[in-house]
């Protein structure tokens, strides 16, 4: 697994290599960094696991969880951490990169068993934060940070040392509302 992961990091550094990397902020501004400074493409630092070709991996600091995902489709991927109920209650991170190769990410939360809305429209805040994202070969990869305590009462607090139920899943549309093609689930430590 460690050889393809540096494959897949080689291979992302050479597509980007001519150029560098954007960087999209939860507050809509934007950075242009220099893809030898972006610290998060480091895989060796993630934890991984691999569910029905839904590929998550994640590592923690004192303050975020980081999060790279990515999914055999060119529609939506997410990710709903600690659902009580299929999706309810989950901390449901869900983005796409459409045709252009813009990124957008939307921080949701899990409102029923099969339903979900935006931190934003109940009343929350969207914490997504440093986030990107690629398609290549069928296959969408976003990456982003979330805190682990971020206060909003629409996003769970992460402990790491804890487990927690993580829900998986990808759509063909390029939106956050399409139905899912595949969903799934898995168990991860923090």
């Amino acid at each position: 697994m460690k050889k393809y992961m540096i494959f897949m990091l080689i291979g992302l550094m050479a597509i980007l290599s001519a150029t560098d990397m954007v960087v999209n902020y939860a507050d809509g501004s934007m950075d242009t960094i220099p893809i030898e400074q972006i610290d998060q493409i480091t895989f060796e630092q993630y934890e991984m696991v691999t569910v029905d070709g839904i590929e998550l991996q994640w590592r923690t600091d004192d303050e975020y969880l980081y999060v790279n995902v990515s999914a055999p489709t060119t529609g939506w991927v997410a990710v709903g951490f600690d659902p009580i109920n299929q999706m309810e209650d989950a901390n449901i991170i869900i983005g796409y990169v459409d045709g252009s190769g813009d990124v957008f990410i939307r921080d949701d939360f899990g409102t029923g068993s099969t339903t979900h809305a935006s931190d934003e429209s109940l009343g929350g805040m969207d914490d997504v934060d440093q986030h990107y994202g690629m398609e290549d070969a069928g296959t969408t990869m976003l990456h982003f940070r979330i805190p682990l305590n971020s206060g909003d009462m629409y996003d769970k607090v992460l402990v790491p040392g804890n487990n927690y139920n993580v829900i998986l899943a990808y759509g063909s549309a390029d939106n956050f509302t399409g139905f899912h093609t595949l969903a799934t689930g898995t168990n991860i430590g923090l």
